[in-house]
């Protein structure tokens, strides 16, 4: 359905239909503790919108009222078609018992979060949503309010590490160690990225961890495509505390795919990844586990960690990157980014309504 309603914006990138039916099938871990429904409207026998709705269970429970999630949401620029689709995803949450609707997610806040809302003149980066500027208006006019903004950094990969930066690093160089994780035991190791980033983002608004079974199916994906090298352990005192992961940005070499990796796609993306790689990078993930997070230290790793990734990034071409996503109240990792010469380039809102 997206084709129809972006066939006239460049910045679209069609999506892998490969990984869009993996998410959709019944079979992908994520159904394991959610459920979800799914609409399409057509108008003449054409696409004209969908909509899907999603419960949890492991959801946030410590907040007032229980949260169902919406997603998967394209329109034509319809206000009265859209009332319609969000209606059907509110009247099936309701029966289901939810009082709140949060979104958009696709499917969850682990996989593509939010809508765009600003950034409308580039392209997306991998496993990041593009939208149409009208979107933001028919979600309002529908009754859903702001909840949260999400935000993408944008910077050039040879950026220079501001003085602090340094002096943490010296500071504390002796006692943090970056490795890469250990392919030869994939499975151990995203284990063990899995238990940092599920105590990292346990304090986070709208946290839902991440369950070992998705945690291993996203984790083999990538490492289809992706060597060891993007993904980085810190220890600490020979503990593990803190991971970054980074990504090539695929979207620029399947934009002309339209979305198929069959017959020839897949011949075509892994030679484009032997022989003619992108030039720019996604950092999806960054996580210090939480009891360092308020201290110098943690400050530190978090450096070393995005220090150890820009050479790897350097290494391999990647000129420019994207951080994202950054929660709007993430203060620190937002002064961050900021201080290695970062601007916030695009925002992500998730929206809200009460049922």
């Amino acid at each position: 359905m997206p084709w129809s309603i972006y066939r006239d914006n460049s910045k679209w990138v069609p999506p892998l239909l490969k990984e869009r039916l993996d998410l959709l099938s019944s079979r992908h871990p994520y159904f394991e503790h959610a459920n979800a429904r799914f609409w399409l409207a057509t108008r003449n026998g054409d696409p004209a919108g969908r909509v899907s709705a999603q419960v949890d269970q492991l959801s946030p429970k410590n907040e007032s009222g229980k949260i169902g999630y919406f997603g998967m949401f394209e329109c034509i620029n319809d206000r009265v078609l859209a009332k319609e689709l969000l209606n059907r995803a509110e009247e099936w949450l309701k029966a289901c018992g939810r009082n709140i609707v949060r979104g958009p997610f696709s499917l969850s806040i682990n996989q593509e979060s939010g809508l765009l809302v600003d950034g409308f003149d580039t392209q997306p980066f991998f496993m990041m949503g593009h939208a149409q500027p009208y979107y933001q208006d028919l979600l309002s006019e529908c009754g859903y309010l702001k909840a949260k903004d999400l935000y993408a950094w944008f910077n050039k990969t040879d950026f220079k590490r501001p003085s602090a930066m340094q002096r943490l690093l010296q500071r504390y160089h002796r006692r943090i160690v970056i490795r890469n994780l250990d392919k030869k035991q994939a499975k151990q190791e995203l284990k063990l990225v899995l238990e940092i980033f599920n105590d990292a983002w346990i304090n986070n608004w709208g946290f839902v961890p991440f369950t070992e079974k998705e945690f291993l199916h996203l984790g083999a994906e990538m490492l289809q495509f992706f060597p060891p090298e993007y993904f980085k352990i810190a220890e600490y005192d020979q503990q593990s505390v803190g991971m970054i992961v980074t990504l090539p940005n695929i979207n620029e070499l399947i934009e002309d795919l339209n979305g198929r990796l069959l017959p020839t796609g897949i011949l075509k993306l892994l030679w484009r990844l032997k022989f003619a790689p992108p030039s720019s990078g996604r950092v999806p993930l960054l996580g210090i586990k939480q009891k360092f997070q308020n201290q110098l230290v943690g400050s530190a790793i978090a450096f070393m960690l995005i220090g150890e990734m820009q050479q790897t990034m350097l290494a391999n071409g990647l000129v420019t990157h994207e951080m994202s996503w950054v929660l709007e109240d993430n203060v620190r990792l937002n002064k961050i980014l900021e201080s290695l010469g970062g601007y916030r380039y695009k925002t992500y809102r998730v929206f809200e309504k009460q049922l």
